[in-house]
């Protein structure tokens, strides 16, 4: 601490010097100037404050660059920059700590290994797409990097002098037990894909595991995919948006779309489904083109414009939307927001309608493109009453959380919830049910599959809520596989599995506060 303390006394009273200094010379200028001496003195004087101010202006820039230059070199690193070797051997950095922010369960610390102390990443591979992994596999997209400025701030006044300080701790909402489960369950399908687990409350993110190479950006957050039948929640909540009446329409095995056909998974069929709410438990694809088509007449192209654009879903007509949504993170880090905000999803829609193309939206086919992220997002906004709230990944954000905004009525969501739960229980996700006996949880969700060129199989997904014995929504969980289709089988197999683990983790959490609150009563 003294030693500290003296160093900052040693820089004032450098700095106090330098400013007499200067004052001294402009006053000794100025007097040579109106007494006229000799003028070597005089542009001697000059030549020392025009370097000074080279010095300042450049020293300066250097600060206002720091971020550039620490870019620079971590792209120097790949080549075997000396000075980042250097410096990664005396550097230390704070831990990254996980929603319990114990010890015990950090995300990144410090441990021995092979005889000496380095930068321990208890996940693995489970973590490496979005946490980090140091090394020879230390990641563009990841906590560890964007987040670096944090993690090297010096953690009191007394490190401030030090040339490697230790660190500051950052505190996450990603829980590492959600996450070893989710990555566990991932790796068992020996397929590509997303598993996020979403706060339905707050908007963040609980669990995130998802496959990917070192050099690939963040799988659930970066990378398109078309969201296949899970789409058809936006179309339903379109529906009950504009009062539109509960109906009777067929469910015929196709239907005739322009030239070309659409056609049910395993060319199922029923004589009458009961739309929107039966559509979306059979996840009838014949059904869905005729609500898309009959909400178009009612209500024309500008009502699909507006609700696509209030769920989170971009739409256009001619080149698609690049520019990254503002806002869409809660976060204080710009670094964040600016690396790891997703495309925008998006649906093109032309001015000049094509029957065919029409009908491919309203499965979640064709022009439309999401992440992940931006699915759980929408289905956050459904548990959350209708209001969307920006996800985030920094537990400090929780303690001043946005309004969010509002982008569909309170008994729209009721009515997809209650859809939900329909397709679980007794709709394409039935198989699943079984999963979830004797937790006293409950799930709903949305099943999809994606048809994608040059693919064999089709993509799968899962996109659902998470229901306490309350049955309050409690959090997101959204399944991505490719070729992992059909939705209802492994994507919603891996829904169950996660909604039966989050279960577990709150009863022992609930025992965890019994217990504590008997001591004290002891």
């Amino acid at each position: 601490m003294l030693e500290t303390a003296l160093n900052w006394v040693l820089r004032a009273a450098l700095l106090a010097f330098g400013a007499g200094a200067l004052i001294a010379l402009l006053r000794w200028m100025g007097q040579a100037i109106r007494e006229r001496r000799e003028r070597w003195a005089i542009r001697l004087a000059i030549g020392m404050l025009m370097f000074a101010a080279i010095y300042a202006f450049g020293h300066a820039r250097m600060l206002m660059q720091a971020e550039e230059l620490e870019e620079g070199r971590m792209a120097w690193r790949r080549f075997g920059d000396p000075r980042e070797s250097e410096r990664n051997r005396g550097e230390v950095r704070g831990w990254i700590m996980d929603c319990t922010n114990e010890p015990a369960n950090a995300l990144a610390r410090y441990g021995v290994r092979d005889g000496e102390v380095q930068r321990v990443y208890p996940l693995g591979e489970g973590g490496a797409n979005l946490i980090g992994a140091g090394g020879d596999d230390d990641r563009d997209y990841t906590v560890e990097r964007v987040f670096a400025r944090h993690l090297r701030k010096p953690l009191s006044f007394a490190e401030q002098g030090q040339l490697h300080p230790v660190g500051t701790d950052l505190q996450l909402t990603i829980c590492s037990a959600p996450m070893r489960r989710a990555w566990s369950l991932l790796q068992q399908t020996g397929l590509n894909g997303a598993i996020i687990v979403q706060d339905v409350n707050t908007g963040a993110l609980v669990a995130y595991a998802a496959t990917g190479k070192a050099d690939e950006p963040p799988f659930g957050i970066k990378r398109y995919a078309p969201p296949g039948s899970v789409f058809k929640l936006a179309l339903a909540a379109l529906w009950w948006e504009n009062n539109l009446p509960d109906m009777e329409m067929g469910c015929p095995p196709e239907i005739q779309v322009g030239r070309a056909r659409i056609r049910n998974f395993e060319s199922t069929s029923y004589p009458s489904l009961e739309v929107p709410r039966e559509m979306l438990r059979y996840s009838c694809n014949t059904a869905a083109v005729q609500m898309a088509n009959y909400a178009r007449q009612r209500l024309g192209a500008e009502a699909f414009h507006d609700a696509y654009k209030r769920f989170g879903f971009l739409t256009y007509s001619e080149g698609p939307p690049s520019a990254a949504e503002k806002g869409f993170w809660n976060t204080e880090n710009p670094a964040w927001a600016e690396r790891m905000t997703p495309p925008p999803s998006r649906v093109r829609l032309l001015r000049r309608f094509n029957q065919h193309e029409w009908g491919q939206i309203a499965i979640g086919q064709g022009p439309v493109d999401v992440t992940p992220l931006s699915v759980s997002r929408f289905v956050q906004a459904i548990g959350n009453g209708g209001v969307m709230l920006p996800p985030t990944i920094e537990a400090d954000r929780l303690n001043d959380l946005p309004e969010g905004t509002r982008v569909m009525k309170q008994t729209t969501s009721q009515k997809l919830m209650q859809s939900m739960l329909l397709v679980v229980d007794s709709g394409t996700a039935a198989s699943a049910q079984p999963r979830l006996a004797g937790t006293g949880w409950d799930m709903g969700g949305k099943t999809g599959s994606a048809d994608v060129a040059g693919r064999a199989r089709a993509d799968g997904w899962f996109a659902g809520l998470m229901f306490d014995p309350e049955r309050r929504p409690r959090y997101t969980v959204v399944v991505y596989l490719q070729s992992g289709a059909p939705g209802g089988r492994i994507p919603a197999a891996i829904g169950a599995e996660m909604t039966r683990f989050m279960a577990s983790q709150a009863r022992a959490q609930d025992r965890g506060e019994d217990q504590a609150a008997a001591r004290k009563e002891d």
